[in-house]
This record gives structure tokens, sequence and C-alpha cells, in this order.
């Protein structure tokens, strides 16, 4: 387990320095991370369908978690 944690700890520390190493310039090299911002408007319409989304989403999962859960006896499978 330990190797297997050091190597997403590997990965993440490089991707980091990416990141660093890029800011502010991230996606293309001429534009910034606040020249490609979107409206203030539309974030806060973005925001607005994820706290209504998430929810849901997280309800259904749970919702279908419970549903399904639960040992498969003997002769209760498709085969």
């Amino acid at each position: 387990m330990l190797p297997f944690i050091a190597v997403i700890g590997l990965f993440l520390f490089g991707f980091l320095g990416l990141v660093v190493s890029n800011f502010p310039y991230l996606v293309p090299p001429s534009l910034t991370i606040w020249q490609l911002a979107s409206a203030p408007a539309t974030q806060v319409f973005t925001l607005i369908g994820t706290l209504v989304m998430l929810p849901i989403i997280v309800g259904y999962t749970i919702f279908a978690y419970w549903t399904f859960s639960g040992r498969v006896r003997e002769g209760e499978g498709y085969h």
C-alpha cells in the first residue's frame, strides 16, 4: 500500500510543479487565468445550478447504493 501512496504523491507533486511553473499563464501562453475567466453572472448561474443539482445527485447515489446493497445468495445470481 505504501508504494501506491508514494506513486500518487509523486504524480501530484509533479502536476503541482507544472502548475506552479506556468502560473498565471495556464491555458495558452499568452492569456492569464483572469483573462480567461467567465463573467461573474455566468459563475453565479453555474454555482446555483451546482447547489441545486449536487444534493439530488448525492441523494440518488445514496438511494441506489441502499437499494442494491447486500449479498447475493447462492442461486440468486444470473447463472
